[in-house]
């Protein structure tokens, strides 16, 4: 058997049938896989830019509520049409290594743009702010076709790069980095724009993160491993490989149209867009919601911060638990019994704020009492949401899992973006949907079967 070169830490044996196939694994997978992540953790926190500002962004910018809503909304609205092309580029020849560059590339050009205005016009001049609006409403939309790139591959460059039983730690990581990425915008941008006028500082900053990982890429970001570390990243890396001789829009097209007929993965898909795409509408609104209970922005930054961190931290560690021998085909339960802990935490929440049944809230809201739903709200969603990405990738193998995961990520975005366009004056209605939807989620949970395909055929050939 070649030698393998010094860089490998372990290598997986196949049965002696198999004898002549091994699966190596690479330490380089860490360095790709941070890369990525640093990627997803800046496009999140240029996408939340404005919102945790709200107020300090109006007075600056002498432009209206509805317009910071607007430069969040880009997110879901440019979100949509730009996934199937990202489906289509990801599963070429290289094609993770394709979008990482489009992906570092375009959202550095987001930042510059953002920051010409403040280059070029006066604050104090009559056109600064439709100048500003124009530049920035670019950027907004630049970043937000980004959104695919962070999103769609997740599950494709975990089993790329990692074995078996590493893949839903690292899908964990690529998941909560733009977690991350929005949590350090709920509690640093306050804190740096503490003024107005120090909006473009934080601008200035956005622009200096999005230059490293464009340096990092530009120096070194392999397109795959030298060998599969799995028969699934095989059959991956060899399809990608056909791809380029086949008509790949009818592929996607052939392939969305399997995904559409199989039940369970409709309602997971179902289950994981809206337990994904409530929170995130939710938490980004946080500032709005609780400023009828005279909690300040600043606080309402802390209560985001909370339930982001829970999220990542749930992740990570239900995650690392479903990799484990004896729960390695427990997703389904894992699902169930975290999104019955985000509905209780929901309720909670509810009757500490003022809804359309009750114009005084049941439970007097304090910091403590409201930091403390909102974290366990986020600490279970955030434990579910790496189990939906890997179990759908399960349920639809040998179908590629930037499959599963466009589909997924796409469902999301069109709950944030219903439940972003309800109005300032219904922001009440908020809570109350967001209940009712994960009140659902645990109903279609038990209707979904979970058949681990993609794992049977890696033990079967390992």
């Amino acid at each position: 058997m070649a030698r393998i070169s010094s860089d490998v830490s372990l290598l997986i044996q196949s049965t002696p049938s198999l004898s002549s196939i091994s699966f190596p694994l690479y330490r380089r997978r860490f360095y790709v896989l941070f890369v990525f992540g640093f990627l997803a953790f800046n496009q999140y926190l240029f996408w939340l830019t404005f919102s945790p500002i709200s107020q300090s962004t109006q007075a600056y910018y002498h432009i209206t509520e509805s317009t910071i809503n607007l430069l969040l909304n880009w997110g879901s609205i440019i979100f949509i049409p730009c996934l199937p092309l990202t489906y289509v580029l990801l599963n070429k020849p290289h094609g993770l290594r394709k979008c990482v560059i489009i992906l570092a590339i375009t959202d550095l050009l987001a930042t510059i743009l953002r920051i010409v205005p403040s280059m070029i016009v006066s604050p104090s001049n009559d056109n600064f702010t439709s100048v500003s609006l124009f530049f920035i409403h670019v950027g907004q939309i630049l970043n937000a076709a980004c959104g695919p790139l962070v999103m769609a591959p997740v599950s494709q460059l975990s089993c790329i790069w990692f074995g078996t039983n590493e893949r839903t730690r690292a899908t964990t990581f690529a998941i909560v980095a733009p977690s991350f990425g929005s949590t350090i915008g709920f509690l640093i941008s306050p804190w740096i724009v503490n003024t107005p006028e120090r909006v473009p500082q934080l601008l200035y900053i956005h622009l200096s993160l999005a230059l490293v990982p464009c340096v990092l890429i530009m120096i070194y970001f392999p397109a795959q491993p030298p060998r599969a570390p799995s028969p699934a990243a095989q059959s991956l890396i060899d399809g990608s490989i056909h791809e380029s001789n086949i008509d790949s829009l009818k592929t996607y097209m052939k392939n969305l149209r399997q995904c559409f007929t199989t039940p369970s993965f409709l309602l997971l898909c179902s289950v994981g867009g809206l337990l994904g795409g409530a929170f995130s509408a939710w938490t980004s609104l946080f500032a709005n919601i609780l400023a009828l209970e005279n909690f300040t922005e600043r606080q309402s930054g802390w209560f985001g911060f909370g339930a982001s961190l829970a999220a990542i931290t749930g992740g990570l560690c239900v995650s690392t638990l479903a990799d484990t021998r004896y729960f390695r085909r427990s997703f389904k339960s894992l699902i169930i019994t975290m999104t019955i802990g985000f509905f209780i935490a929901l309720v909670w929440f509810d009757l500490l704020i003022r809804t359309v049944f009750y114009d005084e809230p049941i439970l007097k809201p304090t910091v403590t009492t409201v930091i403390v739903s909102v974290t366990l709200a986020g600490l279970f969603q955030g434990s579910a949401a790496p189990l939906v990405y890997e179990a759908l990738a399960e349920i639809m193998f040998p179908l590629p899992e930037s499959l599963s995961a466009s589909v997924l990520v796409q469902f999301a975005n069109i709950a944030v973006l219903i439940l972003l366009l309800i109005p300032p004056s219904l922001y009440q209605w908020m809570n109350l949907l967001v209940l009712a939807a994960i009140g659902s989620c645990i109903l279609m949970m038990g209707f979904v079967h979970i058949e681990y395909k993609r794992r049977n055929e890696d033990e079967r050939k390992q």
